[in-house]
């Protein structure tokens, strides 16, 4: 009796829903139910809402809490203590004679949000026993004041539950590993299949628009949520707003094509024209104001373009006419923002304002399987692609990301990377959807200017390349400038251990490094403050899958593949214009060479294109930059290979450190423990190196310029 009314309150506080009830019957026997555990009434919750009366493993110290205590009448309830292995005892013969029982596997409310550590003694009880591990993940309560989440804003009462229950799972260890090991390898198991349940239950299966507003629903419409630095934060509200005007002007405008490309700085301005094309159907393609105008021309065939959006102040400003002049040459029409200033009238903004809190959100109906836009590569080893993502690829790997790395709703980034950049775009959705607020600034260039700005805006995220946080390093005047900072991520590039050092040692933060490619959505892999290991770049996400190719001449790892919900619709190229070229049988081929250790931890080796062949051996070019840029890191160095000419292929370093001779690098090589077969035979001095908008060297231009000079010569 107690059990319904109990049930009956909490779906009307909650309106509790169950998803997954197939797998509950197709568990068999001998199973572990392991749910994550977000706050004290998630026991409550599950002991009512469970289809059957199982046992609850309770962890002795959380007895003695108010709202655990609830519910310890409506359940058989047993105590756990992971340090007394006689509390073990009953639920190894219960899973051993096939019968169910709940164990959270963190034993107490995470503080983060995300799975935390798992008892080792939980992971022993479903090693021992082979149970079935049969996951839940609960969400909903971490946002209601029962949650132990920290730095909490926009709590509440009324909040909707979701159970999701998965398919359950075993721990498949190797037989021939025992002790220790074998307890921290069940440990991490278990983990990973709390980590996978985590992620596909929070991935969002709807457009952007939606899931704005299922977060403004969620956090509340008053929430700022983006800002112009210097200018006023608009509120979520304030945000649709900003889309249904934008929208409906676009819309009335007719603009002729599909494809949208998009020319405009990192600004709340782009963020709504964005969300204001994929309102209205059209699919925004994201143009790099940094690559020349025949590279952007050529980015406009690839997509098919026949419609350009910008703005005339940002091509005033920024001196872009020559872009501009060039896009309108090739055909493509230029439309700017500027021209419907007229069509938003007084009427129109206040009849926004009050439609604005009445939008509803679609329910799930498979639209996230739609192409969401288009980004480009970077062209560092060719011209650039057009990278067709969906909703679904992006907001796979927004959960795959924040299932790892702490976010909190209190947090205030900054995004400095370019939108067009896939790793400038991880900060403006995601944290939408998650409800903190975003800083935009144009451009990561200002080496001053952005200590400042994280000091002036307490900016708690901040994300960016080697390349630009050693620049931020440098260039910060006091060691408080960055004191607000909890999460430095790192991606774009190889992160130094320099880099990492500095910033460890000023400013005592630890970067956190990504790896990722466009074609990911971007992220791959990443160490977090779980699981980090110097050197590598962290573990595979959630939900991937990876195959490693032999390379010849390569001894250690191979060509990373890797297939997922995260890997692109697929390709637009130059010589195919607005036709889709999907990843074959859905494995995407990323180009690097890794290694993967029996750990799971990812170590980049190198571009395969970045690998030369020097007396029958590959050499990592990539690994000899990285060498020569921690003996000199304050300048730039690109190693070629050089074809042609009376020694045929010659490897050769080019820098911009002056007056650097060939017996000096070679001297620092062997110092630092390189080969003989890896050093550079030539040495060519450059006053400045070709950068893309991300840092990196453009090894096409810089190819382009050696030839150029060797013709001279």
């Amino acid at each position: 009796m107690w059990r319904i009314i109990v049930r009956f309150v909490l779906n009307l506080f909650f309106r509790v829903e169950v998803k997954g009830w197939e797998n509950w019957q197709k568990a068999g026997n001998g199973v572990l139910i392991a749910p994550n555990y977000v706050s004290f009434i998630d026991p409550l919750i599950l002991a009512v809402f469970l289809p059957e009366k199982v046992p609850f493993a309770v962890e002795r110290r959380l007895t003695k809490k108010r709202f655990v205590s609830l519910f310890l009448p409506l359940a058989e309830t047993h105590i756990l203590d992971a340090d007394a292995p006689l509390t073990l005892k009953f639920f190894l013969s219960l899973l051993k004679n096939g019968g169910r029982c709940v164990i959270f596997p963190e034993l107490q409310p995470t503080t983060t949000g995300n799975p935390m550590k798992v008892s080792r003694g939980v992971a022993m009880i479903a090693d021992h026993t082979d149970a079935n591990i049969l996951p839940i993940n609960i969400t909903g309560t971490d946002l209601t004041p029962f949650s132990r989440i920290q730095h909490q804003r926009g709590l509440r009462f009324f909040s909707k539950v979701t159970i999701s229950i998965f398919p359950a799972r075993k721990l498949n260890l190797p037989q021939n590993i025992e002790g220790s090991r074998r307890n921290a390898l069940a440990g991490r198991a278990l983990e990973k299949i709390m980590e996978d349940a985590a992620m596909f239950a929070r991935r969002r299966e709807k457009p952007f628009w939606d899931i704005l507003l299922d977060s403004r629903d969620a956090y509340g419409g008053n929430t700022r949520v983006f800002c112009d630095y210097g200018q006023k934060p608009i509120t979520y509200n304030g945000l649709i707003t900003r889309i249904l005007l934008i929208s409906e002007a676009l819309a009335a405008r007719k603009l002729e094509g599909d494809h949208i490309g998009v020319l405009l700085p990192n600004s709340v301005g782009d963020v709504v024209t964005i969300y204001g094309l994929q309102k209205i159907g059209k699919l925004p393609a994201m143009l790099n104001f940094s690559l020349g105008g025949r590279s952007l021309v050529n980015c406009c065939r690839t997509a098919q373009l026949k419609t350009v959006i910008t703005s005339r102040k940002f091509i005033e400003l920024g001196k872009l006419e020559a872009l501009t002049d060039a896009i309108t040459a090739a055909g493509v029409k230029i439309f700017w923002l500027e021209d419907i200033a007229p069509d938003i009238t007084t009427v129109r903004k206040v009849s926004a304002a009050l439609r604005a809190p009445f939008q509803k959100a679609k329910p799930v109906c498979g639209d996230d399987e739609k192409a969401a836009l288009i980004l480009f590569t970077s062209g560092s080893e060719g011209a650039p692609k057009g990278v067709v993502l969906s909703y679904k690829n992006l907001n796979t790997n927004h959960a795959q990301m924040y299932t790892r790395v702490d976010f909190f709703r209190s947090d205030r980034a900054l995004t400095i990377m370019p939108i067009f950049h896939s790793f400038g775009l991880c900060g403006i959705f995601m944290p939408v959807s998650l409800g903190f607020m975003v800083v935009l600034y144009p451009s990561p260039l200002h080496y001053k200017t952005i200590p400042t700005i994280c000091y002036d805006e307490r900016i708690t995220i901040l994300f960016a390349t080697d390349t630009f946080l050693n620049g931020y390093a440098r260039a910060a005047q006091d060691n408080y400038d960055f004191s607000t900072i909890h999460l430095l991520i790192q991606g774009g590039e190889k992160l130094k251990a320099s880099t990492q050092e500095t910033w460890f040692n000023r400013f005592g933060i630890r970067i956190i490094e990504g790896y990722g490619v466009t074609e990911c959505s971007p992220v791959v892999a990443n160490n977090y403050y779980a699981h980090f290991k110097p050197g590598s770049v962290g573990l595979l996400c959630s939900g991937e899958e990876y195959r490693i190719e032999p390379v010849e001449g390569v001894h250690e790892g191979g060509r990373l593949w890797l297939k997922g919900d995260n890997i692109m619709m697929g390709y637009l190229r130059v010589t195919n214009p607005g036709v889709i070229e999907p990843p074959k049988d859905g494995w995407y081929d990323t180009g690097d060479i890794v290694s993967i250790d029996e750990d799971g931890y990812v170590t980049i080796l190198g571009r395969a294109k970045r690998f030369a062949k020097v007396g029958g051996e590959m050499i990592s070019l990539a690994a000899v930059e990285e060498v020569l840029c921690e003996i000199w890191p304050d300048d730039k160095h690109a190693v070629m290979m050089l074809h042609g000419g009376p020694k045929g292929e010659t490897l050769a370093l080019v820098t911009t450190r002056p007056e650097l001779k060939r017996d000096e690098v070679r001297q620092k090589l062997g110092e630092a423990g390189m080969a003989e077969i890896a050093m550079p035979k030539k040495v060519i001095s450059m006053e400045d190196m070709p950068l893309l908008s991300t840092g990196k060297v453009d090894y096409v231009s810089l190819e382009e310029r050696l030839k150029a000079m060797g013709e001279e010569e």
